[in-house]
């Protein structure tokens, strides 16, 4: 054989079943030696892969993973938390429905309500998720979906979702919860009685902002056409970025106790600060929901704290430029602390009274805390807003 031919041939070999790290299987599509074998896959008789955008090993490796976490009986990964979002909402309403959404949520869930969902005939209406008679009255009307998250984007909101979703379902709404900031470490929301749970894996579970990924889950039935939409729609993933964040997974449990745990620190101090207005974190007996919070999350109240300083945007520009060890990154979940504007990043998609309407203005930031020494981060902050941490 030419050696041109030999650098291309494929080594056929059975893959070990007792690797301890999973291989990667990047690979595009899957070679056969029976034309039969072949027509069994792609009519569903028999298990297997043909092509990457129907299947890969390193895809079903994460989604059980993801399933187990979040005690779910399948799950689905996709290219992004965008595609998430849109294959949840699209298993639950394959056809145009109400969609009724939380007044406190990520800007992108409403961006692609309005850019994508809105044209297909698909109607979105806010609804307010701590007011029960609002909740009710929105759920009475024609064929919805609700939408929410187990920790709001971006400033915390913890909604007595056990009860929403009770009354939901008895006008039988179902019920997609965006677990994102919480992730399984902190809210199961399936126990809570969710129909449909997603996630970026971008952020919290990935861990370390390298990685592009989302991930739906819920029953069997509902997961099996799921599979079916993201593959049909090229929703997805990359079997390296797969394969990433599983190994970042791995740790999810101890890097989320220290994130949640230098939040609470950083919110306390921030609390203090003279520059700072105002202070949102559930994990602060000052939060609206913090009594809620305290009933439906487990092991602390999450890694993301946001701030509203009192001398505005100009002193949160200040306070960006000033900062030695926080960076500006329009993004969360990392290993170590970042900060992003709500108002020029992940919440644009709002118009300014939709922003007012839920307390996003120019002088709140976002922190996404890591798992650094938080004097470390403290010290950072006060330096920047012009005063020394207390020792």
């Amino acid at each position: 054989m030419d050696f041109n031919t030999r650098v291309v041939a494929p080594e056929e070999r059975d893959t070990p079943d007792n690797a301890v790290s999973p291989p990667i299987f990047q690979t595009s599509a899957f070679a056969f030696h029976d034309v039969d074998a072949v027509d069994q896959l792609l009519g569903g008789s028999q298990g297997g892969y043909s092509y990457t955008r129907g299947g890969n090993p390193n895809f079903d490796a994460l989604a059980r993973f993801i399933a187990g976490l979040e005690h779910a009986e399948a799950a689905v990964v996709t290219a992004s938390g965008t595609g998430a979002l849109l294959a949840g909402i699209l298993t639950l309403a394959p056809s145009p429905v109400r969609l009724l959404v939380s007044r406190e949520i990520y800007g992108g869930t409403v961006g692609l309500s309005r850019r994508l969902l809105t044209p297909l005939g698909y109607r979105m209406e806010w609804v307010d998720l701590h007011d029960p008679a609002a909740v009710a009255a929105a759920c009475a009307g024609p064929p919805a979906i609700l939408l929410a998250e187990s920790i709001s984007n971006p400033l915390g909101r913890v909604a007595p979702l056990d009860e929403v979703i009770r009354t939901a379902h008895a006008a039988s709404v179902p019920v997609m919860i965006d677990n994102t900031f919480a992730t399984p470490f902190h809210a199961e929301p399936l126990a809570w009685g969710a129909d449909v749970v997603v996630h970026s894996l971008t952020k919290f579970i990935g861990g370390h902002s390298d990685l592009i990924l989302g991930v739906v889950a819920g029953s069997r039935d509902r997961m099996a056409a799921a599979r079916a939409l993201v593959a049909s729609a090229g929703l997805t993933p990359d079997p390296f970025a797969t394969w990433l964040a599983l190994r970042g997974a791995r740790t999810l449990a101890i890097r989320m106790e220290r994130a949640s745990a230098n939040a609470l620190a950083l919110a306390t101090a921030l609390e203090v600060h003279p520059a700072v207005h105002r202070v949102y974190y559930p994990g602060l007996a000052s939060h609206p929901d913090h009594a809620v919070a305290q009933r439906l999350l487990a092991r602390g109240s999450g890694a993301i704290v946001s701030v509203a300083l009192a001398g505005g945007y100009d002193a949160v520009q200040s306070m960006v430029r000033r900062l030695q060890l926080v960076r500006f990154v329009p993004s969360l979940g990392d290993v170590a602390t970042t900060l992003s504007h709500p108002k020029v990043a992940s919440h644009r998609e709002l118009s300014p009274d939709e922003q007012e309407a839920v307390g996003i203005d120019g002088r709140v930031v976002r922190i996404s805390v890591g798992i650094e020494q938080v004097a470390d981060v403290i010290d950072d902050f006060y330096g920047a807003l012009g005063k020394e941490a207390a020792s």
